[in-house]
């Protein structure tokens, strides 16, 4: 996976997880379980360590992989089209990773 692609799906899985966030405070069922959002922040590490590597920041042996499950990533896809529609504002990968 290319660095753009990395910061673009980091972007989007911190805005999926912040959105769920805010959707609780406001007292509002919640789009993901806590097994889901502990997926999600699997799949960041896993990014973050491709970026490190890319980097060279750490040893290839210390590159992770995950793969969301099918019926998560449906999720992640349904609530990004909700965030665009609805125009909530969101966070840049700039300000993610700094």
């Amino acid at each position: 996976m290319r660095n753009e692609d990395i910061h673009q799906r980091l972007e989007d899985l911190h805005n999926v997880l912040v959105y769920c966030s805010d959707l609780q405070k406001q007292g509002r069922i919640h789009v993901f379980k806590v097994g889901e959002r502990i997926c999600i922040n699997q799949e960041r590490g896993a990014l973050l360590s491709q970026l490190s590597h890319a980097n060279n920041e750490t040893f290839s042996h210390e590159v992770r992989e995950y793969k969301i499950p099918v019926a998560i990533e449906a999720k992640i896809k349904f609530t990004i089209e909700k965030i665009h529609a609805t125009g909530w504002g969101g966070f840049s990968s700039d300000i993610i990773l700094k």
